[in-house]
């Protein structure tokens, strides 16, 4: 499911508020800790992973450039050079795709 989507946000959520239940209860059924030290320990653990991978989806993000102010940025930037280029003439058109040709070679 993709977390971008209602649906995908909802799943998660349920998932990430399932995981330290089901952790706690295994912790302290089957392994037998105490439960004051396993809620302890397993909510600290849980906060820590979960804040860690939050930052290391920024991180990536803004590695890879995939961010709405990149986005924007890049939509904007087509969207001048598209409207230069229509204030141009066929003839400065022409020109230009020459140039271009003769960079290519």
């Amino acid at each position: 499911l993709d977390v971008g989507t209602k649906g995908g946000a909802l799943f998660l959520s349920f998932v990430l508020f399932l995981v330290p239940i089901l952790g706690y209860n295994f912790v302290t059924g089957v392994l037998g800790y105490d439960e004051i030290e396993a809620g302890k320990w397993i909510g600290v653990g849980f906060t820590v992973v979960t804040t860690l991978l939050w930052a290391s989806t920024y991180i990536f993000r803004v590695a890879t450039k995939d961010m709405t102010y990149a986005k924007q940025l890049k939509d904007y930037e087509n969207a001048v050079i598209a409207k230069r280029l229509e204030e141009l003439d066929e003839d400065e058109i022409q020109a230009l795709v020459e140039d271009i040709e003769r960079d290519d070679f």
